[in-house]
């Protein structure tokens, strides 16, 4: 505290010594950082953040024992570096002047300040592979198959923001929720995290609080390429492409009956709830998504986006460290209808997807594992301004 006030004591003097004789303090300007200086400190922050990460973190590497710390290092080092290449790019090949698009906002002709908001819903199938299992010490957990515990379908509610520096540049918002539960009879006892669950009852299988959020940077990359596909064929014309990367996280907190279903008079244990949450790490996203206008009517798009860790340390301790694995991907394909005679900025969307996730968390205490896969019918609303 005293080390604060004795800053912020000296910042104010700094800045009143120039006007003390009673003119009137001048401050120096700052200066004006250009898109592709910006646009490569953002890469590089996130670059080094990652490849720091993987290093400090990474069994058999860092361990991340001591190593954390070394991750905002590496994404300041990543901030300059990429930034000083960025700064040469603009000024070895400069990008030619952009007009400002004029007339109502436009998914496909972002401009400066423009906000896209997506309201969608993804109505999934449990696929085959789905399956949870919980060990606690020694007690080995049974592998649980979603569809033996009635998980067979599931919505997932979504709402995404993305919001246009200027008309390349974005930052993207995503957050989601898994609503998936399911009431079925077992007809066996069930291993789940040390305990045993009784047979010949009826289980709710509610993993209520499962979400997910996301935040990407994500860049137009049409600006590169429009000037030369004159000459491609016509399918390969007018695709407006975008790349993203950031992170993403995912919350589950997995539980039979709540966490207090019945157990047998030999169980080890009472609890029926397994908290992933608490070993879960933000997992490194990148992506892809191309939009293209069909008519005046109907806009394509096609989007994949996916990340994958393998044995970080968590950072967490359950009876020594817990390594975490985590892997996801997921795919889109959607078709916008758009009519402003009739719904103003509102598009409709309709379409199919795939959705893969799974986690293991390992450790002397914890063998947490659970993976999913999810693929149906989306649909929902898109609007710019």
């Amino acid at each position: 505290m005293f080390k604060l006030r004795l800053s912020a004591t000296v910042l104010l003097i700094l800045a009143l010594v120039p006007g003390c004789s009673g003119t009137s303090v001048s401050l120096p300007q700052m200066p004006q950082i250009d898109r592709p200086t910006a646009e490569g400190a953002v890469l590089g922050t996130l670059a080094g953040s990652y490849l720091t990460a993987l290093l400090a973190l990474s069994q058999g590497i860092g361990n991340g024992q001591g190593t954390a710390p070394l991750i905002p290092a590496g994404a300041a080092v990543g901030a300059l570096a990429g930034g000083a290449i960025g700064y040469w790019i603009g000024q070895n090949y400069p990008s030619p002047p952009v007009s400002e698009p004029t007339g109502p906002y436009d998914l496909l002709a972002p401009r400066a300040r423009q906000f896209d908001l997506a309201v969608y819903n993804m109505s999934g199938f449990t696929g085959p592979g789905s399956l949870v299992r919980v060990r606690e010490f020694k007690i080995e957990g049974n592998g649980l198959e979603f569809s033996s515990l009635g998980l067979n379908y599931q919505q997932m509610p979504t709402i995404e923001g993305r919001y246009w520096f200027n008309d390349v540049n974005a930052l993207d918002v995503t957050g989601r929720y898994f609503n998936i539960g399911a009431h079925k009879f077992q007809t066996r006892p069930i291993l789940f995290n040390g305990s045993q669950i009784k047979g010949g009852q009826v289980l709710n299988t509610n993993p209520s609080t499962w979400f997910s959020v996301g935040i990407f940077f994500e860049r137009r990359l049409r600006p590169l390429y429009s000037a030369y596909e004159e000459n491609w064929p016509a399918w390969m014309q007018m695709w407006d492409l975008r790349a993203k990367a950031g992170i993403e996280y995912t919350y589950i907190n997995f539980a039979i009956d709540s966490g207090s279903a019945p157990v047998t008079s030999s169980s080890k244990g009472e609890e029926t709830v397994e908290d992933f949450q608490h070993q879960a790490m933000p997992v490194p996203i990148l992506g892809l998504e191309a939009l293209r206008r069909i008519n005046d009517n109907f806009i394509f798009n096609a989007s994949v986006q996916g990340g994958w860790i393998n044995r970080w340390n968590s950072l967490r301790d359950e009876g020594g460290i817990v390594w975490a694995s985590q892997n996801q991907v997921e795919g889109h394909l959607r078709m916008l209808y758009s009519n402003r005679a009739w719904l103003g900025p509102v598009q409709p969307m309709l379409g199919v997807f795939f959705y893969h996730y799974s986690q293991l968390e390992d450790s002397h205490e914890d063998g947490n594992f659970i993976r999913w896969f999810s693929l149906g019918p989306e649909y929902g609303i898109t609007l710019s301004f």
